[in-house]
């Protein structure tokens, strides 16, 4: 009714009865040819006693009736000693088998809310704990649709795994038995369980000799292992794991715990769920991570313990550990994703910038997830360089000077990735505002920081902004008036297309933020066909578009640079519909406007991408 199936195993205790019947058998045999001096006569059909009369002749008998008179009432008795023996031996079992094996807690009130560590789970690991309530509260639903529901627990952590597990119980209504830590047989155990399914069947592997805070101490894992008591040999522990494959198809949920980190991550792959309770002490967690060679996490775990710390001596290790952290952290980065570019600069000092990158990586965080751009790329690279060797456009906010030609020069660089290109203009005393993706962010003021001392004059800072979504810029980019724009290898498909030369429109027109600006744009050419492509886009959106002369020493086949200005400094009607509507792949003309389109030209609500009232009373006079 449980559909619960236990497997046959031969139990151990069915050892004791077969040596007792044996046993018997030998001594009946024995004792009888003894007191007889003669082989036992073969038994009689009418009963299951040895018939005692009518003796053959072929059977020698004793010289005496005394002996034979002993054997008629000996032999039966040595028999009934036998069965005696045996019926002995299996109520022995019987009453062993009927001890307790384990204890059961029918109703059982502790809810999620009552476990304190129960918030600082993950929140994973707490939509695959209701995952199982809501299978213990309905296992044929489940069944019925096949669903997979996770039934085996593996919880670890310093936290009361006990109550976590009584809550499991608790939330789901069903009975919690807790098994025995010695005793009966495992498999026992489990089918005495299956008898009470749907249940929590709750097995600690050991349990703490001391409850005593750890949090303010600076403790070993060998130390932590010493206030732990193993409460299962490693037999029992392999007869547990076994039995839990046995009985996986059953309607038991099995939650095992314990304290040992060591064995938790020796057993953690065989259960379907691992439930940290409670938190570590720092100090420990960031030993553990440093051992991993995880060594980001570990200096912040290190940092978190160093500002928790109450003990004097505790603290100064901590310190000599954390910096012990740090060295070998900035060694790694050095080692694996800084760049060291120099940058010649004409009739100047040279310029060499660090750059850091995001490639994969399983000891930092720097492990490549951010997607493109966490590299500095072939095009940015030139690009670095093409800034560092040339004096900026015309721009009427152009500085002079050898020192930093483009100092007062306002850059905005669109996808920086790296930042490689924008910092090296900042170092040539430009204004530059990096941008690209959130996920970038962190990378990018990464850079700055590390090339803080090659910005003298200049400044870069940087913002979450994606070129394609031009439509709708950041106050970070709005409120600036831009000279030049910088991008790099920005377009690698045909898709990429319509959204970059929207973006340079956006930017470039008479109503952008680099009005009468420039924007250089440095790529490796793909194919023809995608470089006319988008030569053709550019130009239907009224930018001028001119090839830059190559760098000194440029290999053939290396970046194209190309100069990009506006044709016109008037905004017409289809250019004003193309650059706040974004015509994408088409021209809009006059008569594709959509009169919505009208409506907020000539409403009250300011334009983001105007300059000025003033402006702003221009264009509605013109429309």
């Amino acid at each position: 009714s449980n559909n619960c199936r236990v497997p046959r195993h031969v139990s151990a205790k069915r050892m004791p009865v077969a040596l007792a019947l044996a046993v018997s058998a030998m001594v009946v045999k024995d004792f009888s040819s003894f007191v007889t001096c003669t082989r036992i006569p073969m038994r009689s059909r009418q009963g299951l006693w040895l018939h005692a009369g009518n003796i053959p002749d072929t059977v020698q008998q004793a010289s005496s009736e005394s002996p034979a008179e002993l054997s008629n009432i000996a032999l039966p008795l040595v028999v009934l000693g036998g069965v005696g023996l045996l019926l002995g031996t299996l109520g022995a079992t019987k009453l062993l088998n009927s001890e307790a094996k384990v204890s059961v807690l029918s109703n059982v009130d502790v809810k999620f809310q009552d476990v304190p560590d129960h918030a600082s789970v993950s929140n994973e690991s707490k939509e695959e704990l209701e995952l199982i309530v809501a299978f213990l509260k309905k296992p044929e639903v489940f069944q019925k649709l096949g669903a997979k529901v996770p039934k085996s627990v593996l919880l670890s952590g310093p936290g009361n795994k006990a109550l976590m597990a009584q809550a499991i119980a608790g939330e789901s209504g069903v009975p919690f038995l807790e098994m025995a830590s010695s005793g009966s047989q495992v498999h026992d155990v489990f089918a005495e369980a299956c008898e009470k399914t749907p249940c929590v069947l709750f097995i600690p592997l050991d349990r703490r000799r001391r409850d005593e805070a750890l949090r303010g101490e600076l403790v070993t894992e060998e130390e932590l292992e010493d206030t732990i008591e193993p409460l299962m040999s490693e037999e029992r522990l392999d007869e547990i794991l076994q039995a839990m494959e046995d009985f996986k198809n059953s309607e038991l949920v099995f939650v095992v715990a314990s304290s040992r980190q060591a064995l938790v991550d020796r057993i953690s792959n065989l259960f379907a769920l691992g439930v940290a309770v409670g938190r570590e002490p720092e100090g420990l967690v960031a030993r553990r991570l440093l051992a991993a060679n995880r060594l980001e996490e570990a200096v912040e775990a290190y940092q978190l313990a160093y500002k928790g710390c109450t003990c004097c001596t505790a603290t100064e290790e901590l310190e000599a550990e954390l910096k012990h952290a740090q060295e070998l952290l900035e060694q790694h980065w050095e080692k694996y994703h800084d760049m060291n570019v120099p940058l010649p600069r004409n009739g100047t000092r040279e310029c060499s910038l660090r750059v850091r990158q995001s490639v994969a990586c399983d000891y930092c965080s720097l492990s490549g997830g951010e997607g493109p751009g966490g590299a500095v790329s072939a095009a940015g690279l030139a690009l670095a360089s093409y800034v560092s060797q040339n004096d900026p456009p015309r721009c009427p906010s152009s500085g002079s000077g050898k020192m930093a030609p483009w100092c007062g020069v306002n850059v905005l660089e669109l996808g920086s990735g790296t930042g490689i290109a924008g910092i090296a203009a900042a170092s040539a005393g430009a204004n530059v505002l990096l941008t690209d993706r959130i996920s970038l962010l962190p990378l990018m003021a990464k850079n700055i920081e590390l090339n803080q001392d090659q910005i003298d004059i200049g400044s870069a800072d940087c913002a979450a902004f994606e070129w394609a979504d031009v439509e709708k810029p950041g106050n970070e980019v709005s409120n600036t008036t831009w000279d030049v724009v910088l991008g790099a290898d920005l377009v690698s498909e045909f898709a990429d297309v319509p959204g970059f030369a929207d973006a340079m429109a956006f930017l470039l027109c008479p109503l952008g933020r680099a009005a009468g600006g420039t924007a250089i744009y440095a790529h490796h050419p793909q194919s023809v066909e995608l470089d006319e492509k988008l030569q053709s886009a550019l130009t239907e959106r009224g930018l001028n578009l001119r090839v830059l002369p190559s760098l000194p020493l440029q290999a053939p086949g290396d970046a194209v640079f190309w100069e990009l200005r506006s044709k016109s400094s008037v905004a017409s009607p289809e250019l004003v519909a193309k650059v706040l509507l974004g015509g994408r792949d088409k021209a809009a003309g006059l008569g594709e406007i959509p009169a919505e389109f009208w409506k907020t030209l000539s409403g009250d609500t300011p334009l983001g991408w105007i300059d000025s009232s003033a402006e702003e009373l221009a264009l509605h006079e013109f429309l």
